[in-house]
């Protein structure tokens, strides 16, 4: 068996998965569409839509395909949508969000894996992404507001400098819980009538367990220095 062989059979078998659990059309077709090849090292192609996270380099890791379509799921992108995506990684996530949305502004912590993935979608020729490097949770508020948020790197805590930035009715999807294992969390913009702290505003949803690695900054476990944020 070649390996274009292995790679092919491993990614009808997980679109196979996608359209077992009932995914929608949009998002099996996403991953229809974009490749894993496209994104990450050929050496790892024994690896590609195995489930296995696969690594990117400089201690970093893609997510798993399976978590990631559940996220992308649970947040229902919209085709006139404008998103936030944080953690870029090689790129993948924000390829296959490309095509769901009108317009991608994502955020990547380390600045190598930025230029990789900026590198990685002009390859791909999806030119609806701004990318930047820096501290995705704190968002520069001068870029505006989403019709949705998705966060793929686990929090410890509601990200709510980040639900700020969400248009009126709009939601929020990301990994909360420990390091070793997380939920699915969305939440919702829609304020009740009587408000008595500012968690209240967001009706708040949990679903999947999943692992995703932690986020970097006020909503993960690591102290760390805050990073420039550029584009």
């Amino acid at each position: 068996m070649t390996m274009n062989t292995s790679i092919n059979r491993n990614r009808e078998q997980f679109l196979t998965l996608l359209k077992g659990e009932k995914f929608p059309k949009g998002i099996i077709d996403a991953f229809a569409g974009v490749r894993q090849e496209w994104f990450f090292d050929q050496a790892l192609q024994e690896k590609f839509y195995t489930g296995e996270p696969l690594p990117l380099g400089m201690g970093e890791f893609g997510d798993a395909p399976m978590d990631m379509a559940r996220m992308i799921r649970r947040l229902g992108p919209q085709k006139k949508w404008r998103l936030l995506e944080v953690g870029t990684g090689s790129g993948y996530s924000t390829a296959l969000l490309s095509g769901l949305v009108k317009e991608i502004v994502t955020v990547e912590w380390n600045e190598k894996l930025a230029s990789l993935a900026k590198m990685n979608l002009k390859g791909a020729k999806i030119d609806n992404v701004r990318v930047f490097q820096g501290d995705g949770t704190l968002f520069d508020e001068g870029l505006g507001l989403f019709d949705g948020i998705i966060i793929f790197a686990a929090l410890r805590k509601r990200p709510l400098s980040l639900t700020r930035q969400l248009k009126r009715g709009a939601r929020i999807s990301f990994p909360m819980g420990n390091p070793s294992q997380q939920q699915i969390t969305v939440m919702i913009n829609e304020p009740p009538d009587n408000l008595e702290e500012e968690g209240d505003l967001f009706t708040t949803s949990f679903h999947e367990f999943c692992v995703f690695p932690p986020v970097r900054g006020r909503y993960g476990w690591d102290q760390v220095a805050h990073s420039s944020f550029s584009e």
